[in-house]
Parts: C-alpha cells; sequence; structure tokens
C-alpha cells in the first residue's frame, strides 16, 4: 500500500479552538483562503480552510432560533419574489419533462 500523503492526514487532525479562532478572523480581515491558510494556519491548506469555515457556519446557523421579526421578513420577501420563485419551479418541472406542475415540484420539494 502507498504511504499516507500529507494532505490526507492533514485534514484527520481536529480543528482547535484556537485555529477556529484564527480562521474566522483572518476572514473577518477579508483575507482569502489562499492568504489565510498562509497567514495564520500554514499546516492547513487553502481547501481544509474553506472546508472548515463551511462547518462552523453550517453549525452557527444550526443553533441560531430565528426570530418573529426574521419570520414576518422573510415570508415578505418570498411573496415579494413570488414571480422569481415560480420561474425557478418551472425551470425544475421541465427537468422532469413537465410530467409535473411547477406547483406539484414546490409541493414535493417542501416534502423532501
Amino acid at each position: 500500500p502507498m504511504p499516507l500523503s500529507n494532505s490526507s492526514t492533514q485534514s484527520r487532525t481536529p480543528w482547535t479552538p484556537e485555529e477556529d479562532f484564527l480562521l474566522q478572523k483572518g476572514y473577518s480581515q477579508g483575507l482569502s483562503w489562499a492568504m489565510i491558510s498562509t497567514t495564520y494556519l500554514a499546516h492547513r491548506s487553502r481547501g481544509c480552510c474553506w472546508g472548515r469555515f463551511k462547518t462552523l457556519q453550517a453549525k452557527m446557523s444550526e443553533h441560531r432560533e430565528w426570530t418573529d421579526t426574521e419570520d414576518h421578513v422573510l415570508l415578505l420577501a418570498i411573496k415579494k419574489h413570488d414571480r422569481l420563485f415560480k420561474q425557478a419551479w418551472k425551470a425544475v418541472a421541465k427537468e422532469l419533462n413537465d410530467d409535473r406542475s411547477w406547483r406539484e415540484c414546490d409541493a414535493r420539494a417542501n416534502k423532501l
């Protein structure tokens, strides 16, 4: 068997809170993933930094409760952009050879 390359060993190393802090610091400074990697986390690849950031964002959004105001604004925005949603669902229905209406696609997607 081939020896493990550095990159696969790298990706298995768990992230520390300090590394997460540095990652978010670099991001808040507007640095590119490559710059964040070079500047703060030399042992982590650019792609590794990007992946970790996505994971952290997902974790944060899972735990944040929606406020009544956010719910209200979300519903208003959906109503306001209704035509765009309809167009998008019509494009989706086309992928199904128009065997399903855009409304059927929308309803089904909400159940999945």
